[in-house]
């Protein structure tokens, strides 16, 4: 609890059934690092590349942090829960996130690119910018009115 791990080196360690709350995560260094049913509650995650992890059982559970310039790109993480965080600047291309949990979340210059969203969830979040034309977004769940910023990406004027 209120750990602070910034700049720690967290490579090829273990996290297996742990907790980590109120912890400052900025720019540790976690290539093959695993993480197995492993949740972050109220934390500062700041710069990591996710995508550098042992992702032979990757199961992470996010809730209330703050997520800025980290990197999913490449990361399988079906079912993850990114409940009520704030993401800023980061980077989810070519991810594997069906039936995620993204709900009361929200998003500042966050790129979805080729990932697999189907099924996830999108209650009451906001700012998100996902291209339905390269994202795979079937039965994946929006809430009004933000669901329209899917339509941005067409040039569209949308009038009452």
């Amino acid at each position: 609890m209120d750990c602070n791990f910034s700049e720690a080196s967290l490579e090829r360690s273990r996290f297996e059934n742990c907790l980590f709350a109120g912890c400052n995560l900025s720019n540790p260094k976690i290539a093959r690092a695993r993480f197995v049913d492993a949740a972050f509650e109220g934390c500062k995650l700041l710069g990591l590349n996710f995508y550098q992890c042992d992702q032979s059982r990757f199961d992470l559970a996010f809730k209330g942090c703050k997520i800025i310039a980290c990197n999913f790109s490449d990361t399988a993480m079906k079912r993850t829960k990114f409940l009520g965080c704030d993401f800023d600047d980061c980077f989810f291309q070519n991810a594997f996130l069906e039936e995620c949990d993204f709900s009361e979340s929200s998003f500042k210059d966050t790129l979805f690119h080729n990932a697999d969203l189907r099924k996830a969830v999108f209650r009451r979040a906001r700012g998100y910018g996902i291209d339905p034309r390269n994202n795979k977004i079937q039965k994946a769940v929006f809430s009004v009115p933000e669901v329209l910023s899917l339509l941005d990406c067409f040039d569209i004027a949308i009038k009452d």
